[in-house]
């Protein structure tokens, strides 16, 4: 029996809550039901999206294939719509005896009706989309469909915790907070943390309601559910930036029905965003397509592999400004190729230098920067310690290079051709 699917999707979350405490990732977020999640699913701890930037990363979920290929370089609110040429997620499972709707937010497209859902929940404006209206929206939803004879697929999408998270609720105190160690520890920072933690912890409240409905319901045993987010969280050095803050997501799954995703097992190996549709198509039976970029994790789950991705590739384009970047990140290395020069050390997006951590970082990234960055992630986890020009890496940034742009070439990256206009596309 094919099982139910809810696909729960965040907003510029990371890997932020508290079940994903660690050294790179330290925090001290209050989220007992996402925590209760993970320990009787799945985690993975080396997850990482294709962009760090909403509406791409989502594209990617969407189609399995990176952004260049599927169309969906820059922002929906900016104009930017996923290609109505795309075979999405949802469209795949339609073939595959599914119904499928949208609960809440999607940033893939300015014409909702390309996505391929059967229905979708009324249209309002982002701000909306907030966990205190789409938790109930989702709960009728669910009572609605608990007697269905052919299996469901919902995609909830949340405005959390995009900026300005004050909007969503109340603080923490900053005194509770835990600063990453790619920002500076200081008054301001603390303060903005507190309220993205409040912002998150509202989520995990939502989370609650959802899994107490789920567990006094039929739909229990055979509903997989999926809770991630679309990239790192909305501070400088993160979100829009190819560094790991901005590439490491989340992904939590759970389906109480099936020993593969539940236990409370943990996996570290390297997998993408694009992996996830193959892995859902292949836990139902369904084909998958030679097209798609991704490739599914199933095997990792049922113990008889334990590798996966030997490679990770990583793309931004289009975000408020035109900054192609592109990266590839082993298990010790990470190679980022910038295309074209910026007179800062990374992209700062106007929501995040808007807020407190924007306006007191400037003195830490106020550099112009280099065309190419090399980092030895073992030891330089947070990617401080730029070594490209460093002679005694040489033969290791050569041999990265050489694989981004072959697989650049592979993929047919428009950007080898020259500057990317969104008109010529």
């Amino acid at each position: 029996m094919k099982p139910n699917i809810i696909l729960f999707i965040t907003h510029d979350q990371g890997q932020y809550l508290g079940c994903y405490n660690s050294p790179q990732t330290p925090n001290s977020l209050n989220t007992p039901n996402i925590d209760k999640l993970a320990a009787r699913g799945i985690k993975f701890t080396n997850y990482f999206c294709t962009a760090p930037q909403c509406s791409p990363s989502r594209g990617s979920i969407q189609t399995s294939l990176y952004p260049h290929q599927n169309g969906l370089m820059g922002l929906a609110n900016l104009g930017w719509s996923l290609p109505n040429f795309n075979k999405t997620l949802q469209m795949y499972l339609r073939e595959n005896e599914y119904s499928t709707h949208l609960v809440g937010l999607q940033h893939e497209t300015n014409r909702v009706e390309d996505l391929g859902y059967d229905d979708v929940s009324k249209r309002m404006k982002d701000y909306k989309y907030s966990i205190k209206n789409v938790i109930p929206a989702l709960i009728e939803f669910l009572k609605n469909h608990e007697k269905d004879k052919k299996p469901f697929y919902v995609n909830v999408g949340t405005i959390e915790s995009h900026r300005p998270f004050i909007v969503w609720n109340d603080p923490v105190p900053p005194s509770k907070v835990k600063v990453p160690p790619f920002l500076p520890d200081n008054e301001m920072i603390r303060e903005d943390l507190g309220q993205f933690y409040g912002a998150v912890e509202i989520v995990d409240k939502g989370i609650g309601e959802i899994l107490a409905f789920l567990e006094d319901s039929p739909l229990f045993d055979n509903t997989l559910f999926i809770y991630t987010t679309d990239h790192g969280i909305a501070f400088p050095r993160a979100k829009c930036t190819l560094y790991d803050p901005g590439l490491k997501t989340s992904l939590i799954m759970s389906l109480p029905s099936s020993e593969y995703f539940s236990g409370g097992k943990v996996f570290n190996q390297m997998i993408s965003n694009i992996d996830l549709l193959p892995t859902i198509l292949d836990l139902i039976k369904a084909q998958i397509l030679k097209s798609l970029e991704g490739k599914s994790f199933l095997k990792v789950l049922m113990g008889e592999s334990d590798s996966f991705r030997e490679f990770i590739f990583a793309e931004k384009t289009f975000h408020e400004i035109y900054d192609p970047i592109r990266g590839i990140r082993t298990e010790r290395y990470k190679y980022i190729y910038n295309f074209k020069p910026l007179d800062t050390l990374y992209q700062v997006p106007r929501d995040i230098s808007m807020g407190l951590s924007g306006k007191c970082i400037k003195d830490h990234y106020n550099n112009p920067r280099l065309t190419e960055e090399l980092y030895d992630l073992e030891n330089d986890p947070n990617e401080f310690a730029n070594l490209s020009e460093n002679s005694d890496y040489n033969d290791i940034k050569e041999s990265l290079k050489k694989k981004l742009f072959e697989w650049m070439r592979r993929t047919n990256d428009p950007i080898l051709k020259g500057d990317i206009k969104k008109e010529d596309l």
